[in-house]
């Protein structure tokens, strides 16, 4: 597809009536007057919604990891093999400076969220640009709203992750690759787009799969008779482009010894997702791709001499990229569905301005999609004051170098205990036996003393082992234990260990002699007599910064 083939797409096809031009020798206005306060209100509450959704909505889970292994960069530790991730690395080494020059901070992630606005307009950007090189003005700015209101790119594309820098690579691959000219600099600039997206997201391997996919039915069905070809020296400067970042990293693991650990932590642990599942769940999606992409093959057939080849191209490449990812992805989730949900959007908007309900079924679908946002965003409720109190309480509680146990990096300025992190793949490996939970003999071993608070996402033995062995402080809690009514207690991480009740250090006598302050214990079993209420064997470090189980500590910060 050259150039040529491009530009000349824009304002066909646009379904703007003749009602909506002033006079004969004027151009019609880029939106019509009537569904110009409609466009507005709506872009007016979806950019006020997402300036609230910004500061409100509640952290994913992925946002403190990715930030954890952003962190390891910036305190000398080496992904994959030091700090357990199962990501491309390039968005963790590109945030981590950022990361460093802000410091430890609770509100971290509200911070690390801000670059996230930048890659969200540059989407957004290169959305305008292909409905605008592939329709009309009308078209590509109702394609933006759209694509704004939808809350899998609304809620995701606020969210420090990894998908955000990949969509946001792709799109401007999609652009160049597309609308520039046709130059060897040109392919190489797409290829060394697709590259860092690569870098980023393994994903990318679908979309390639896509583009080439796309790329033969549209050659196939509409080029082949006009003599069409594809030329061996751009083919050559997009591999070339493509494979200069990838090849850059791993040239830096190699370097550093760690080649293994990354395969294993980008590639090989990925694949234990498919054990999870039995085989039939795998496969029928499997084999319904024959029929969907039949269908996607007939509706081509049927539309290959109706529109333009960059609209053909881009209609096939969608049907093409949904098709594959609901037959092949054992696990999908909305930040899958980001490459082409602008794509999506564009077409829906062009099929829409053919209609002569257009407004309406717009205005419609834009509040019942907001609505939706606002379901899924807890109405725009502040959830991250939680998150950011447990942070505060880390920073209090605990120093660097010091260890602390979580799920999957929530704690982000501090080394866990254990090397894999508890998501979704390891507990099911661990519920498989693919993979051990040592998390009891890691915490005894390192002699951690911190924990995330209790929740479903702890291992059995782990969950056990810490309900017993830990006492909360509020939003996080520390080794130690409530003393039985004979006052015995067991301590099964060795350390320096102070008795309180509700005033304070209590008084009385611990294993036989009497109790002055803090003391060194070793594992076993334990006994303070003289406490008349309720008393508590706590790690000391935690009393001496402030802590104690008397007074949970979850909003005074």
């Amino acid at each position: 597809m050259s150039a040529n083939d491009v530009t000349e797409v824009g304002g066909r096809g646009s379904g703007v009536e003749d009602r909506h031009i002033p006079n004969a020798g004027s151009p019609p206005p880029a939106v019509p007057r009537s569904e110009r306060f409609a466009l507005i209100a709506i872009a007016v509450v979806t950019l006020a919604m997402r300036i609230v959704a910004f500061f409100h909505y509640r952290f994913d889970s992925d946002e403190p990891q990715h930030l954890h292994v952003a962190w390891g960069w910036t305190a000398g530790l080496l992904q994959y093999r030091d700090v357990f991730d199962n990501h491309a690395p390039l968005f963790h080494m590109a945030t981590a400076p950022l990361l460093r020059l802000l410091g430890e901070r609770a509100d971290i992630l509200l911070w690390m969220r801000g670059p996230m606005v930048l890659l969200w307009l540059i989407v957004v950007a290169c959305t305008y640009v292909v409905a605008r090189r592939l329709y009309d003005v009308r078209i590509a700015i109702w394609s933006v709203v759209l694509l704004n209101v939808l809350p899998p790119f609304f809620l995701k594309s606020i969210e420090f992750r990894t998908d955000n820098l990949w969509n946001a690579f792709w799109m401007l691959a999609v652009v160049v690759l597309f609308f520039g000219r046709r130059s060897v600099g040109t392919f190489l600039l797409a290829g060394l787009l697709l590259g860092c997206a690569f870098s980023v997201s393994l994903k990318t391997m679908l979309l390639l799969f896509t583009l080439l996919a796309a790329g033969a039915i549209t050659w196939f069905m509409r080029r082949r008779a006009r003599g069409a070809g594809v030329r061996a020296w751009l083919v050559a400067a997009f591999a070339l482009g493509f494979a200069i970042v990838p090849s850059l990293i791993a040239g830096y693991f190699v370097a550093r010894g760690a080649w293994p650990d990354l395969v294993y932590g980008a590639l090989k642990f990925n694949g234990l997702v498919a054990g999870h599942r039995p085989p039939l769940v795998v496969w029928i999606p499997r084999l319904c791709y024959i029929p969907m992409m039949y269908a996607v093959f007939r509706k081509a057939w049927q539309y290959r001499a109706r529109t333009t080849d960059a609209r053909y191209f881009f209609a096939v490449a969608t049907g093409i990229f949904f098709a594959t990812l609901f037959s092949f992805w054992i696990l999908i989730s909305p930040r899958d569905f980001l490459p082409f949900l602008p794509f999506l959007t564009i077409f829906v908007v062009a099929a829409l301005t053919r209609r002569k309900f257009f407004l309406e079924a717009i205005i419609v679908t834009a509040i019942v999609l907001l609505t939706g946002v606002g379901y899924y965003a807890a109405w725009l409720t502040n959830g991250t004051a939680e998150f950011i109190t447990m942070e505060n309480q880390l920073l209090n509680v605990s120093r660097p170098g010091e260890l602390v146990m979580d799920y999957k990096g929530e704690l982000i300025y501090r080394r866990r205990p254990t090397y894999f992190i508890l998501e979704f793949i390891t507990r099911n490996a661990i519920a498989r036996g693919l993979i051990a939970d040592t998390v009891p003999e890691d915490l005894v071993r390192t002699r951690c003393h911190i924990a995330q608070a209790d929740g479903s996402q702890w291992p059995s033995r782990a969950r056990v082992f810490m309900n017993a062995n830990f006492i909360d402080l509020g939003r996080l809690r520390v080794s130690g234990q409530w003393l039985r009514p004979d006052g015995t207690f067991t301590i099964a991480i060795p350390g320096d260990y102070v008795i309180l009740d509700k005033n304070g250090e209590a008084s009385g006598a611990l294993d036989g002699t009497p109790y002055r302050g803090s003391r060194a214990l070793e594992r076993g079993v334990h006994r303070f007599s003289g406490g008349k209420e309720r008393v508590a064997c706590v790690w000391a470090p935690a009393y001496a910064r402030g802590f104690s189980p008397f007074h949970l500590r979850d909003l005074d910060f």
